[in-house]
């Protein structure tokens, strides 16, 4: 019996228009200058804000480079589709928050990312062309470069009011000093040690943790202090005392627990905490147990980890472990897997676009089915031969085989990467 053929309805594809070529042309113009722009853009605030003017080298240096890392992000996200993932922001956040303590108001924190889009704009100015394709692509530019500062400037006003409104120095949190020399930064183990004695706190020797964070930000200094209050209520370890700091928009839970076999009791009630903070929009990340004081750093990696991919796509009500979004961990991180991942999907998703077909949809039930043909079938209501062919096209189209398992994980991978980074 011959494999069914599917009708094809062939229309316009807009999933990668020239401008977005373009755009992605231009930007590719100033990749290895960021160091360059960056330090440019620090000296205009020196010029130009007084509080820039008189701090000290160290502040020049950091406001350098979170001025480079910004622009990494808008270069990497120019011409692509779908908002900018909130992981790009988080060094913006804690230079907020050190702001607070080098002397820059508010107002001059928020007048220096007006000056950064400025500087950034300027030198986009320079490397653009004359014709309409690269007019027209640096008009996408430029609101590019507005809508970052405006996500720059919130998330930074929303970081250094709750550092220095004094939330992290609540009696019902951690000091901020304490929780970063128990997350690994900037102190050793002895060091919180005697920080934690100083407070009348008594450190266990093992810690969980959870990171939970909201799917969106800013989130206000209310609805922090209610989820410090409700991690409170949910998480009550049998040994020792619960630790809670507020890190930026994340609430930082540290569960102590003396032994692994208590790991379960664990899990139960971040299971209550995650369900109980669902109707908020708020994710529950958490770590596998790390023996010592020193494994707290690593353990606040993984639940942060977990929390962002738990944040980013939507997991919301349950906790999230490392070990169960790893591949979605793999994708995001390993160098160059986004080029190899997207010269992967995106034929795939063009075709299904411009043909009307389910490609993506056929390779994801052939995955969940256990690569069987005929359960495939009865998952997508069509003829096994159906799924045959649409399999081959995927392999014409892609270069990757289904059946082959190699092929098959980098098309599993591209998928969720699309799920986690979602185009129109």
């Amino acid at each position: 019996m011959a494999p069914m053929q599917e009708t094809e309805n062939p229309t316009n594809d807009a999933s990668s228009t020239p401008t977005n070529e373009t755009v992605r042309a231009i930007a590719a113009r100033l990749t290895g200058r960021e160091d360059e722009i960056a330090r440019h853009i620090a000296a205009r605030y020196a010029e130009q804000i007084v509080d820039y003017r008189v701090a000290d080298d160290a502040v020049t240096v950091d406001a350098a480079g979170v001025a480079r890392d910004n622009l990494e992000a808008l270069l990497f996200n120019l011409g692509r589709a779908g908002p900018q993932a909130l992981q790009h922001f988080e060094k913006t956040r804690a230079a907020a928050a050190r702001r607070t303590h080098q002397g820059i108001s508010l107002e001059s924190f928020l007048h220096a990312a007006r000056i950064w889009g400025e500087g950034v704009w300027d030198a986009f100015r320079a490397v653009l062309g004359s014709d309409p394709d690269e007019l027209e692509a640096g008009l996408e530019i430029a609101g590019q470069v507005m809508r970052h500062v405006d996500l720059v400037s919130t998330v930074a006003a929303h970081a250094y009011l709750i550092e220095s409104q004094g939330l992290t120095h609540n009696a019902k949190v951690l000091p901020r000093d304490l929780l970063e020399a128990l997350l690994g930064a900037g102190h050793d183990p002895d060091w919180a040690l005697r920080r934690a004695r100083s407070l009348g706190l008594r450190l266990a020797e093992n810690y969980v943790v959870f990171s939970i964070r909201p799917q969106e930000v800013p989130v206000g200094k209310s609805d922090v202090a209610s989820i410090v209050g409700v991690a409170r209520t949910c998480l009550r370890p049998e040994s020792g005392g619960l630790l809670i700091g507020v890190r930026y928009s994340d609430v930082v839970a540290l569960y102590p627990l003396a032994e692994l076999k208590q790991m379960q009791a664990a899990k139960k009630e971040a299971s209550a905490l995650a369900s109980a903070v669902a109707d908020r929009g708020v994710g529950v990340g958490m770590s596998g147990w790390q023996p010592g004081l020193a494994g707290i750093a690593m353990a606040y990696a993984e639940a942060k980890e977990a929390g962002q991919i738990a944040a980013l796509g939507g997991i919301i009500g349950r906790p999230v472990t490392l070990d169960e979004v790893l591949i979605d961990h793999i994708a995001r991180f390993t160098p160059h897997v986004s080029r190899i991942l997207d010269d992967t999907l995106h034929p795939l998703l063009d075709y299904d676009e411009g043909h009307q077909t389910a490609l993506m949809q056929t390779v994801r039930a052939y995955v969940d089915a256990g690569f069987n043909l005929t359960k495939s079938a009865e998952m997508l209501h069509v003829h096994p031969n159906t799924v045959m062919y649409r399999l081959r096209r995927v392999k014409e189209l892609c270069g990757r085989d289904p059946h082959d398992p190699d092929d098959l994980l980098i098309l599993f991978l591209a998928m969720r990467l699309a799920e986690l980074n979602p185009v129109p």
